[in-house]
């Protein structure tokens, strides 16, 4: 038996390593947490969390990738009580099945080389706030997510390493999640208010990684730009320069539309190139060695957009090298990856 823990309200949950798939091994049936309502592992309504497995074969079996969902914050009373009729926030609403047939997460050998093979288990998101995992017995393993769920999987990556044994090969993948704070940008800066909220209801600070919060206000802790240096586990950051959450979150809702119709105006642009500008200048660098960094200029959320290369090489690359990888692509022109036909990673 294989433990796995995560939790945001404190979310704790077992996984059986005997998980069955059905007769398409991309469709794997909804399991809930084993004893969920005992352990407090349940989503905002109290329902009992939940997740997909699709097991792993062959030289894979041994191997795991944990997909940690995203969809943003709840950070008052409101919010969260109206999420909590949504997808996001009672099990309830889950899927009896899910297909894994997406890039890098599904098991065809083809498209997906590297991690076809693997565990694969995906974490709806369902608390609004954070997740952090706990997985025995497993060699390698790599704790990932998108948008909310990568944030997360950066600010628990540390504790998903030291739940595993010391000679486990334990990195951590973070998708359309590094969300800059830069007090002088002309925007919205909603950010700063969602995380201030999600201190405040969820008393996250505890959650966050101590050498950041006691240094500063907690809820900077959320931005990776403070925090990601005190993680000593590899991360790798995969995101558009142009993310559509980034823009935004710290500019405005009119940029984002602009910029998805082709219409902004030269100051507009110029406002999202210095957004650019500055997201650049905050990632990782050379030092520690371990990073790696996957920067497109689609305009884009959530899943990032290939370009010469394919992300799953850059990626599986990185993972049995280990060494500093950044791909950027040198572009300031932001780009309509979906309608040139280019696909997602």
């Amino acid at each position: 038996m294989a433990r796995v823990l995560l939790f945001g309200f404190v979310l704790v949950f077992t996984i059986a390593v005997h998980a069955t798939t059905l007769a398409d091994s991309r469709s794997v049936h909804l399991k809930y947490v084993n004893k969920a309502l005992e352990k407090g592992a349940v989503c905002l309504d109290g329902s009992p969390a939940a997740y997909y497995h699709d097991k792993g074969v062959g030289d894979g079996r041994h191997n795991w990738v944990i997909y940690l969902q995203g969809g943003g914050w709840c950070s008052n009373h409101t919010d969260c009580k109206n999420r909590s009729t949504s997808g996001l926030g009672t099990s309830t609403r889950f899927n009896k099945t899910l297909a894994f047939d997406t890039p890098f997460f599904n098991n065809n050998s083809s498209s997906n080389p590297e991690f076809y093979n693997w565990n694969r288990v995906f974490v709806p998101y369902c608390d609004g706030s954070s997740f952090t995992g706990n997985k025995e017995a497993v060699d390698p393993a790599i704790l990932s997510g998108g948008s909310a769920g990568g944030l997360a999987a950066m600010i628990h990556c540390d504790r998903f390493r030291d739940l595993l044994p010391i000679t486990a090969r334990v990195k951590c993948l973070a998708i359309a999640s590094y969300f800059v704070h830069e007090a002088h940008l002309d925007g919205s800066k909603q950010f700063e208010a969602k995380f201030e909220g999600l201190i405040s209801l969820h008393g996250s600070s505890k959650a966050l990684p101590p050498l950041c919060t006691s240094r500063m206000n907690p809820s900077l802790c959320f931005f990776p730009q403070y925090f990601l240096p005190t993680i000593r586990t590899p991360v790798f950051i995969a995101m558009s320069s142009f993310d559509r959450v980034q823009i935004r979150y710290n500019l405005c809702l009119e940029d984002e539309v602009c910029l998805l119709h082709n219409n902004c105006t030269h100051e507009r642009l110029k406002a999202m190139q210095d957004l650019r500008h500055y997201v650049l200048s905050k990632l990782p660098k050379a030092c520690p060695s371990q990073r790696g960094v996957w920067i497109t200029s689609c305009i884009a959320h959530d899943l990032p957009y290939y370009w010469k290369t394919t992300y799953g090489k850059v990626l599986s690359g990185w993972f049995i090298d280990g060494s500093y990888t950044q791909v950027i692509e040198d572009s300031e022109i932001p780009r309509n990856c979906s309608s040139e036909g280019i696909s997602p990673i």
